[in-house]
């Protein structure tokens, strides 16, 4: 999996993680960075910024040991990755979009599969057997793209309210997955727009602000 995440993703050949908190935002392209930096052995501070339409997260890592159990086999201690997804504001985004909700919506599934993409990068570099994704509050909102991807689920009822485990395996046939559903959106994401702009002025503004769709 290594080989082929590297040769297409240029945030693995930066050697991010060993740049400690010095570390500086990296170009995913030109509106995407992504961030990690090494905040204390074994928990990194993932972010990740869509500078055009003001959508930012942050997030804490941690790596961990945990038994893991492959098909028949006897289970065995590796690590894993295991974080928990904050809020994301919308406010600018709603701003940006004139409060269309298909429009945010896009944006927003595509902000969340593009972080998905990042932690997979990470789970590779730190040779991780899972990710453990909680989710919570709004971001319930969301869980069908985490679901989509996920090897087992747990939901549970706390004090501070619902919130949803999910558990990814990172292989490279799910980080395949990802990609090409990232494309799909993407594809559906244009159609959507030229398709109805005439209709909907703020899709024909959109459209206006960002002339390279």
């Amino acid at each position: 999996m290594a080989e082929i995440i590297m040769m297409n993703n240029p945030f693995v050949n930066g050697n991010v993680l060993d740049q400690g908190t010095e570390a500086t935002p990296l170009p995913f392209n030109d509106s995407f960075l992504v961030d990690f930096q090494e905040f204390s052995p074994k928990l990194y501070i993932f972010r990740a910024k869509d500078r055009d339409h003001d959508l930012f997260c942050e997030m804490v890592l941690e790596v961990k040991e945990s038994l893991v159990y492959r098909e028949k086999d006897a289970g065995y201690l590796a690590p894993v990755v295991a974080c928990s997804l904050p809020n994301i504001s919308l406010q600018r985004l709603n701003e940006k979009t004139g409060f269309e909700g298909c429009l945010q919506e896009l944006l927003i599934f595509q902000f969340h599969l593009k972080i998905l993409e990042q932690l997979f990068l990470f789970c590779e570099e730190v040779e991780a057997a899972k990710l453990i994704l909680t989710l919570h509050g709004v971001n319930l909102d969301y869980v069908e793209i985490y679901n989509r991807f996920c090897a087992s689920e747990e939901q549970a009822v706390l004090p501070k309210g619902e919130e949803v485990q999910v558990v990814i395996a990172p292989t490279i046939d799910t980080y395949n997955e990802i990609v090409d559903f990232m494309d799909e959106l993407e594809e559906d994401f244009r159609r959507i727009l030229w398709r109805q702009q005439n209709a909907n002025p703020t899709f024909r503004q959109y459209l206006k602000l960002n002339a390279c769709l």
